[in-house]
């Protein structure tokens, strides 16, 4: 296990979150390190593997494309078959994870439209539908990331976030685009002159392009994977079943849930719960604390929680260009 970060690791993490693609020398003035010594603590934090890669946050609904996700509770599987199966899944997943809960696997994938998704899954279940129990999918359509401000507790204000279907409109891309994406999605750390010679355009070209993505909210951001189990935190997903809230008060559910430090990401779904959060906490009893201060505070809108661990994260891609 990784030791616990140090204030300048944290502020260092932190900077990274929301911007990956921040320059070591502008980092350097925000942990008040010299910029050698700022780039040698990243490349620790990247060989430690708590900094696994760097990803662009892209909006599929600019790129005309829908989100399901899919839960499957599997049955009458060896380890094998259920590695067979997961292998499977992570050829097509934009996002995939195994769960400790009521189901095993949590997916999400990429598709133009409703009749591709149909295909993808009678083609899985035809293969594999005899080791399938029970599966629930929905379609996502809003996705809220938001800073992992727990890494630095300090920090009072919680200001960034990037919304996924917003303002969902599709947007044309040429080749030269989506080969910026493409490699983005590899390192979104290399910079523009490293990019630049992988799609065979000048740098200043390669500049202007990403910012075009950029300014069209295309490119929401740059982040990090970060392995938190090596920060020895767990990572768990809330379904929240409102009653009787009106307007008003699910705004100040939202407000109450967003301004926790802990809360990572919030998904509106069809399909989907009220409220779908995703937490990270150090054990089960911060889970229980937050859960029971959530019902206390409101006790006349909450009608029920329900939760699941993430035991395991496989694959996090922004940019399916398959499916483009």
């Amino acid at each position: 296990m990784v030791e616990q970060l140090d204030i300048k690791d944290q502020k260092l993490l932190l900077a990274l979150d929301m911007d990956g693609r921040k320059p070591d020398s502008s980092i350097a003035k925000i942990v008040e390190l010299s910029k050698q010594l700022t780039n040698y603590r990243i490349k620790r934090l990247e060989k430690q593997k708590i900094i696994e890669s760097y990803y662009p946050v892209i909006d599929h609904t600019k790129l005309g494309l829908q989100l399901y996700r899919v839960a499957l509770k599997l049955e009458n599987v060896t380890k094998e078959k259920e590695q067979e199966i997961i292998n499977h899944l992570k050829e097509k997943a934009s996002w995939m994870v195994s769960v400790l809960g009521e189901y095993d696997i949590w997916m999400a994938l990429y598709v133009k439209n409703e009749f591709e998704f149909m295909t993808f899954w009678n083609n899985f279940y035809e293969k594999y539908g005899y080791y399938i129990e029970s599966r629930w999918i929905s379609l996502m359509t809003k996705f809220l990331n938001f800073e992992r401000s727990f890494i630095y507790p300090k920090k009072k204000n919680r200001d960034r976030k990037f919304i996924l279907g917003e303002n969902p409109e599709m947007i044309t891309l040429d080749q030269t685009d989506l080969k910026i994406l493409q490699e983005l999605t590899k390192n979104a750390r290399q910079t523009s002159l490293e990019l630049s010679k992988k799609i065979n355009q000048t740098e200043r070209i390669t500049r202007y392009r990403i910012k075009k993505l950029e300014e069209k909210n295309i490119i929401l951001g740059y982040r990090p994977f970060v392995n938190t189990a090596l920060l020895h935190l767990k990572y768990f997903k809330l379904f929240i079943q409102l009653k009787d809230a009106k307007k008003q008060d699910i705004k100040k559910i939202t407000s109450y849930i967003i301004q926790n430090p802990n809360v990572v990401y919030n998904t509106e779904a069809l399909g989907g719960y009220d409220f779908e959060i995703e937490v990270h906490f150090q054990n089960s009893h911060e889970l229980i604390d937050f859960i029971s201060n959530l019902r206390e505070t409101f006790p006349t809108n909450i009608k029920n929680i329900t939760h699941m661990e993430y035991i395991k994260e496989y694959k996090i891609t922004y940019f399916p260009l398959s499916s483009i």
